[in-house]
């Protein structure tokens, strides 16, 4: 039985990927001015990676002894007409590309889709359509516990089947397969720059899924995975680095956990199985800060830490209590950050323009706040009321943009009482001058630019 992924987007001119702003995708846009341009053109470049999901469900299916192809095209036909089954992953950021190509799948090509993905089920009622089947929750639950003979697989393709679905969370993730990454990216690139810590391929890891903090109000990380917790065992997540080591001889890891260190316990086991058995990795995490003490940190350094991304949103407590945002103070939130930094550890501090309660002032204060920080990398995002949160049926009448591809995280998507899309673009911009040409990102900014001739 043969089956195709197929994972299309609109443009490949600038960074789009699936996997970010959990399963919704991001595409950044850091600006219109000449240096915004340039950071935009660095990212797009540096940066590249397909929805975890969707390479796990590859690697699941060759368990399942089915022939499999991955593909981002639909100029491919023959690769369309030979398939028994599409696989189809959607986000936010390739909505209307996804739907438009759904529609040719089913229409002309008369094929049978399944859509995997946390936006298809928010927005079913646009994936769905005759020969299309949205997999709801998880689709490697889905696609590990169903039994594949065709008459068993078309049965989801009759309306009345639909119901009978659950949501597949896979409780015990050991159970797994190992993505396929081997495979893809011999097709595709995949990688992460690390600005530069060497040139070997960034494998996309997870030691955990799911969120239980107070901002899955505005985010979307519990909708696609839940807010249970649910860890690997240390030595499965060590076993995959293992394997990747010797399969693609890469020592740079990725970890995309939502908050990488939200179980202390697991976090100190983990380290202290790559320390023990002496594997010489680097790696990158996105954490809060809360999670992260004086002990943890040397231990994560032992480990082959060398970047973390850190959310902080803004520095007016008002904004971030309008969002419901948990966050430590901004004196601590320094205290930890320089704790980092003099370990040589890389932070990117990530910050939202555009909250409820923002106005200009706000967002220059926070700009400032950020090049005070210990810091060497931003981001600059925009706060986006996304379908399928809490916080979205309080804005749901005050969105002014037509277009889902556009909500990307970086563009102002509602009526907001104090700003507009014209003002957020100028201080990002700003931002993104003020931070990136200031004297003590000099030398960020120097090994970002070598980092393009070592990938």
């Amino acid at each position: 039985m043969k089956f195709l992924i197929l994972d299309v987007y609109p443009s490949d001119d600038w960074r789009l990927v699936k996997d970010t702003a959990g399963g919704y995708g991001t595409g950044n846009d850091f600006g219109s001015n000449l240096f915004s341009q340039i950071i935009n053109k660095f990212v797009s470049k540096m940066i590249s990676m397909p929805p975890m999901y969707a390479v796990y469900i590859h690697s699941i299916l060759k368990t399942k002894g089915m022939e499999v192809e991955y593909e981002k095209s639909l100029n491919n036909k023959k690769l369309i007409e030979e398939a028994d089954y599409i696989i189809l992953p959607t986000s936010i950021i390739a909505h209307e590309t996804e739907v438009e190509a759904l529609i040719k799948l089913t229409k002309i090509y008369k094929k049978k889709v399944f859509v995997v993905g946390v936006f298809s089920s928010v927005l079913k009622k646009n994936y769905t359509l005759d020969n299309s089947f949205v997999v709801p929750g998880e689709p490697e639950g889905f696609f590990l516990k169903i039994e594949y003979k065709k008459e068993i697989l078309n049965n989801f393709f009759e309306k009345d089947q639909v119901q009978s679905i659950q949501n597949n969370f896979v409780e015990d993730l050991d159970t797994l397969p190992f993505p396929d990454w081997d495979y893809y990216r011999k097709k595709y690139p995949l990688k992460n720059n690390f600005l530069g810590f060497n040139s070997k391929t960034a494998i996309p890891i997870l030691a955990s899924r799911g969120c239980p903090y107070s901002c899955f109000n505005y985010c979307t990380y519990p909708l696609q995975q839940g807010r249970k917790v649910r860890l690997r065992t240390a030595k499965n997540v060590v076993d995959e680095i293992k394997h990747w080591m010797s399969i693609i001889n890469t020592n740079k890891f990725v970890f995309r956990d939502p908050v990488f260190s939200i179980n202390r316990k697991f976090t100190v086991e983990l380290c202290n199985e790559i320390i023990s058995q002496k594997l010489k990795i680097e790696f990158l995490i996105e954490t809060h800060l809360k999670n992260l003490d004086d002990e943890l940190i040397d231990l994560l350094k032992k480990a082959g830490l060398k970047m973390v991304y850190v959310g902080i949103e803004s520095s007016d407590p008002e904004v971030l209590k309008g969002i419901n945002r948990f966050t430590v103070n901004l004196d601590e939130q320094y205290k930890i950050i320089k704790k980092l930094s003099l370990k040589g550890i890389i932070i990117k501090s990530m910050f939202m323009f555009g909250n409820p309660t923002d106005n200009e002032t706000t967002i220059k204060n926070t700009i400032d706040y950020s090049i005070a920080l210990p810091n060497q990398l931003v981001q600059y995002s925009v706060f986006t009321p996304y379908p399928g949160t809490p916080i979205f049926k309080s804005y749901e009448n005050k969105i002014t943009e037509k277009k889902y591809e556009n909500f990307n995280q970086y563009n102002l998507t509602y009526q907001h009482n104090n700003l507009n899309n014209e003002k957020l673009d100028k201080l990002k911009s700003y931002g993104y001058k003020k931070f990136y040409l200031n004297f003590k990102s000099i030398p960020i900014v120097l090994k970002s630019v070598l980092s393009l001739f070592k990938n």
